[in-house]
C-alpha cells in the first residue's frame, strides 16, 4: 500500500538545451552535511535511558524532471523542474533485536530540502528528520519488544545482517539533454492524429526525462553518489463502448539516451495503431466467465510470473508474521516446470538492444548489487534479500530498494525468465488448439496484453493474484480468433504455476513501474509467451459511464 508523501520543493527552471551535472563543490557541501550531522547524532542524540542510534543512513536524491504534453494537437503541458527528497533511517537496539519494523516510517512530516549548496540549510533538514526518526525508532522498539514478550510475534532471527566493506563510489552525473522546442512541436504533431478519431474521447502523448542523483551516506562508512537517466514516450486514449463501460489502452518506450527517441513517422504509426486497437476492443463482445486453455503473451506471462512468483520470492516480506510465506521453506524443492529458470540481475542495462529500467549497481542500503538465481531449472534455490536476515540466509544480496522517501525492503529489478522447452509462435498455437481439443473445450484462450496485475501475500487475505486482460482472444479449433473483453483472469500462485506446460522462444523486455511497502519502482520483466494448461477468468467490475450526449466538433479546416 502506498503511503502518501510530501513533495518538498520545486524549482521551475525556464532553460532548456543541455542541462550540465552540478558543480563539484555541491556533492562536497552536501557529504559534509551529512557526515557531520552523521556524527553529532552518533555520539550525543539520546534520550533518557535510550542509547544514541546504533546505525544511521542518510539518503538525499535530486529529481530533475522534464515534461512535454499534448493532446488533440494542442500543448498542454510544458515545464522542467527540479526537486530534493531526504531519506533517514534510524536503528535503535542492536543487529540481533532493533527497532526496525513495516511500519517504521509511516509518520511523516512536510520537509523542505533545499535545492541550493547551502550547508546550515542542508545540516537543519538533517538533524530535524533525524531527531523524528530516532524518536519514532524508540516507540517502535518498545513496541516491538512488548509484541514479542507478549507472544503475539517470534523473533527468530537477527534484525540487521552484517554489510559488505564499507566503500566509497563517486560516479560521473550524466549530461542532461533537453530540446524542448521540438518536444513540443512532435507532440503536437503526434497529438492531432487523435483529432480523426471521434471515437477517442479524451488522449495525451506525453514526451519526458528524468535525471536522478542520489547522495547516500551511512554510519558503516559507506558514501556513494551515482544517478539515472532515462527518457520516455508515452501514448495514450480513452474512449466508451455503446454500454459505457471505459476503455484506456497506452504505451510508454524508455530511452537511455536522447538520439534513441523514435522519428515523428514511427510515433505517427504507433498512435495509428492504439486507434485501431481500441476501435476493435470497442466493438467486441462481452465475454462470460469460463476455464480453459490459454497463451499469455510476454506482456501477460510477465505479470503472472511478477505476481504469481516475484512478490513472493522478496524476502523481507518472509519476515512477517502474517505473510503467507508461500515459499519460505521450499528451498531445494521444485516449484516451476524443469525448463524454467528465473533470475533478477539488477547489473543488467539492456536485453537485446532494449534499456532495462530495473538497472542499477549499488542498492538503497548502500551494498552492491548482483545477480541472484532465484528457481534454478524449476527448483527453488534464493530469495531477493536486503540486510534483513531470512531463514537459511544471512547475507544480502543488494535488492533493498525504496523510492527515496520510504524505508528500502528487498524488491525485485529486472526480472528474467528462462526456458529450456520453447515453440515459436505458429506452433504455440497449434499446440494451444491441441489442448483445446484434447480438454473438449470450445476455444481456448490468447491473452495479449494486461493492464495491470495485482497479489495479496498477507495471510489476512485470500491467497490469490489477479490480472486484466485488455486485448483478451478466443482461439477456436479451427484456428480463427475473436476479440472479447470484461473479464479478469485469477488463480492461486502454486496452482496458477503447475499448469505451464511450454513457452515461446519470444523473451521480450517489459518495462513498467511496481507499487508495493516502499514505493513505486521501475522494474523490468523479461518473459516469453507462455502456454498454460488452465486459465479461470472471471467477470471484472466495469462501472458504467454515458457517452457525450453530442458527438466531438469537427475538426477545423486549415485556410
Amino acid at each position: 500500500m502506498l503511503r502518501k508523501f510530501t513533495v518538498i520543493l520545486f524549482s521551475v527552471l525556464v532553460t532548456a538545451g543541455s542541462v550540465h551535472a552540478a558543480p563539484l563543490n555541491e556533492d562536497a557541501i552536501i557529504f559534509q552535511a551529512m557526515e557531520e550531522e552523521m556524527a553529532r547524532s552518533l555520539s550525543e542524540l539520546k534520550v533518557d535511558v535510550f542509547e544514541p542510534p546504533y546505525f544511521i543512513n542518510y539518503q538525499m536524491r535530486h529529481h530533475d524532471r522534464a515534461e512535454v504534453a499534448a493532446s488533440f494537437g494542442a500543448l498542454v503541458h510544458s515545464d522542467i523542474q527540479q526537486k530534493r527528497t531526504l531519506f533517514v533511517d534510524v536503528k535503535v537496539g542492536d543487529p540481533q533485536f532493533d527497532s526496525s519494523t513495516p511500519q517504521s516510517h509511516r509518520y511523516s512530516i512536510e520537509q523542505f530540502i533545499p535545492v541550493d549548496p547551502d550547508l546550515d540549510s542542508l545540516k537543519r533538514a538533517l538533524w530535524y528528520e533525524t531527531d523524528l526518526r530516532y524518536k519514532q525508532a524508540i516507540v517502535s522498539f518498545l513496541r516491538k519488544k512488548g509484541r514479542f514478550i507478549s507472544g503475539v510475534e517470534s523473533h527468530d532471527l537477527p534484525d540487521f545482517s552484517k554489510g559488505k566493506p564499507a566503500r566509497e563510489q563517486i560516479d560521473s552525473i550524466p549530461e542532461w539533454k533537453l530540446d524542448m522546442s521540438e518536444w513540443e512541436r512532435l507532440a503536437r504533431e503526434v497529438s492531432s492524429l487523435f483529432k480523426e478519431a471521434p471515437e477517442i474521447e479524451k488522449s495525451r502523448v506525453k514526451i519526458f526525462s528524468d535525471r536522478t542523483t542520489r547522495y547516500y551516506y551511512d554510519s558503516e562508512g559507506n558514501k556513494i553518489r551515482d544517478a539515472h537517466l532515462e527518457y520516455g514516450i508515452h501514448l495514450e486514449a480513452w474512449t466508451k463502448t455503446a454500454q459505457g463501460t471505459q476503455l484506456h489502452d497506452q504505451e510508454t518506450l524508455y530511452f537511455k539516451k536522447i538520439d534513441q527517441i523514435p522519428t515523428q513517422g514511427e510515433l505517427v504509426h504507433a498512435t495509428q495503431n492504439l486507434i485501431v486497437s481500441l476501435r476493435a476492443l470497442k466493438s467486441a463482445p462481452q465475454m462470460d466467465p469460463y476455464v480453459g486453455p490459454a497463451i499469455f503473451s510476454p506482456d501477460a506471462a510477465a505479470v503472472l510470473f511478477h505476481e504469481a512468483i516475484g512478490h513472493r520470492l522478496e524476502g523481507d516480506r518472509l519476515r512477517r508474521d502474517k505473510d503467507g510465506k508461500t515459499f519460505l521453506k521450499k528451498i531445494g524443492q521444485r516449484i516451476l516446470p524443469k525448463f524454467v529458470t528465473v533470475v533478477d540481475n539488477p547489473a543488467l542495462e539492456s536485453f537485446q538492444g532494449t534499456p532495462l529500467i530495473g538497472h542499477y549497481h549499488t542498492d538503497d542500503q548502500g551494498q552492491l548489487s548482483r545477480e541472484v538465481v532465484l528457481v534454478d531449472r524449476g527448483v527453488l534455490k534464493s530469495f531477493l534479500l536486503s540486510r534483513m536476515p531470512v531463514l537459511g540466509f544471512n547475507r544480502t544480496n543488494g535488492h533493498a530498494r525504496s523510492d527515496g522517501a520510504r524505508a528500502p525492503m528487498s524488491r525485485m529489478s529486472n526480472f528474467l525468465v528462462k526456458s529450456g522447452l520453447t515453440l515459436d509462435a505458429a506452433s504455440l498455437k497449434q499446440r494451444l488448439i491441441e489442448e483445446v481439443r484434447k480438454q473438449n473445450k470450445p476455444y481456448g484462450l490468447f491473452v495479449k496484453k494486461i493492464v495491470g496485475g495485482e497479489t495479496q501475500t498477507d495471510t489476512r487475505q485470500f491467497q490469490v493474484f489477479k490480472g486484466k486482460p485488455l486485448y483478451l482472444y478466443k482461439v477456436f479449433p479451427d484456428g480463427r480468433e475473436e476479440l472479447v473483453r470484461g473479464v479478469d483472469f485469477v488463480g492461486t500462485p502454486l496452482s496458477m504455476i503447475s499448469k505451464i506446460l511450454i513457452t515461446g522462444n519470444d523473451p521480450t523486455v517489459i518495462n513498467g513501474f511496481c507499487t508495493a511497502e516502499s514505493g513505486v519502482l521501475p522494474v523490468a520483466s523479461i518473459t516469453p509467451s507462455v502456454l498454460l494448461s488452465e486459465v479461470e477468468l472471471q467477470a471484472s467490475h466495469q462501472p458504467h459511464v454515458r457517452r457525450p450526449i453530442l458527438n466531438p466538433p469537427r475538426p477545423t479546416l486549415s485556410p
